[in-house]
């Protein structure tokens, strides 16, 4: 069970349609334990799209994260500092490499759980672009708990022939998009809907022992009385016997 915010990434450990469901799983148990404060903590986690979860997936290779990261940073140093084309082409191909390679190891986490997943290249890429030009997420897209993508304001000119392709806006694949976040929102409401009717169902089962304390109760209560009674009267009669 996870102790602490690098756990997150538990959740990234079953495919995406999963995430919900062991999400709910573990803010169950977590509950169980009397840890609210992980229980809260799992709660907040918001449900990625498939292809932040292939990126969030893809940062379990901490090195990787870090290397794309630096690799960014540098080439905006050279790119500032104006130096010559000689090293501002390595470090654009340096950049390049460290991209594709977490690229690859997205789309491959992916794959093991969405035949699509060479489709979401393109989309995947623009994610591991945006999140490597902003090194204060590092850590968070390390150890998964990161959900919200940072502002993209960056710009440098030296990233232009990556050929970095964010999803359309408009068209059909915007639909696509679209879709699949009406599915995923469909998922988490049958999430929570599955989650309410078991709730109910504790509380049914909660009231009916209630009722049934409350009901034995009553039984003890009359027994008691009842022995009162009995042992009141053997009292006074042996106190009788004894005065004669």
């Amino acid at each position: 069970m996870p102790t602490d915010a690098g756990d997150a990434r538990v959740l990234l450990q079953v495919s995406p349609d999963d995430y919900v469901t062991e999400r709910t799983r573990l803010v169950k148990l977590a509950r169980a334990d009397g840890d609210r404060a992980l229980a809260g903590f799992l709660q907040s986690l918001k449900h990625p799209g498939r292809s932040l979860w292939a990126v969030l997936a893809a940062g379990e290779d901490a090195t990787a994260v870090r290397s794309i990261v630096t690799a960014t940073t540098e080439l905006a140093k050279i790119q500032a500092g104006g130096s010559d084309s000689r090293v501002l082409s390595s470090a654009t191909q340096q950049r390049r490499n460290a991209l594709e390679g977490v690229v690859d190891q997205a789309v491959a986490a992916l794959a093991r759980w969405d035949g699509g997943a060479e489709a979401r290249r393109p989309e995947v890429r623009g994610l591991v672009d945006q999140l490597s030009r902003h090194p204060d997420v590092a850590e968070v897209w390390i150890d998964g708990t990161l959900r919200d993508l940072p502002d993209d304001s960056w710009g440098f000119g030296a990233f232009a022939d990556l050929e970095v392709a964010a999803a359309p806006p408009t068209g059909k694949p915007a639909r696509a998009a679209r879709a699949e976040q009406v599915r995923e929102a469909r998922q988490d409401v049958a999430a929570a809907g599955r989650d309410l009717k078991a709730a109910e169902r504790r509380v049914d089962a909660a009231r009916k022992a209630v009722r049934d304390a409350e009901a034995e109760l009553r039984l003890a209560e009359k027994d008691r009385t009842a022995a009162e009674h009995r042992h009141n009267e053997a009292t006074a009669l042996l106190e009788s016997s004894q005065d004669d």
